[in-house]
């Protein structure tokens, strides 16, 4: 059991270098990538939701919500619906999307292959898995 829990740590590290590197001409790293994409779906209401849908601890999110804050790509937006998140991509932010959405959908197209026929699968366990821990 421990070898298998290993073995998908390593499998994850490695995903995250993949996207990391094909991310970098565009200046982005896939957390930051996937926050982007969130803040841009407007989808979630709080910090602490936001946390839990990418699966960073939030003391990691906080950080980079404020480089992307400092970097100008995400700024505050009052959203008059008391605690809710209040943000949202900056035109410079769109733009920085604009530019990685390739970059990513590129790695993806170059990880997909590689996933093997049972993939469709492996994704809705995956899922399952996420929903529940």
């Amino acid at each position: 059991y421990g070898h298998c829990i290993a073995r998908a740590r390593m499998a994850a590290r490695k995903l995250t270098r993949h996207y990391d590197k094909a991310l970098r001409p565009a200046g982005l790293k896939i957390t930051q990538f996937t926050l982007l994409i969130s803040v841009a779906e407007g989808k979630v209401k709080s910090l602490t939701a936001l946390a839990d849908l990418l699966a960073l601890e939030r003391s990691s999110l906080v950080r980079n919500v404020k480089l992307l804050d400092d970097e100008g790509l995400i700024e505050s937006a009052p959203s008059g619906e008391g605690r809710s998140l209040g943000l949202r991509l900056t035109r410079a932010g769109r733009k920085k999307l604009t530019q990685a959405l390739p970059l990513w959908r590129e790695a993806q197209g170059e990880v997909e292959p590689s996933l093997g026929p049972n993939w469709p699968a492996v994704k809705k366990s995956l899922h399952q898995l996420i929903a529940k821990v």
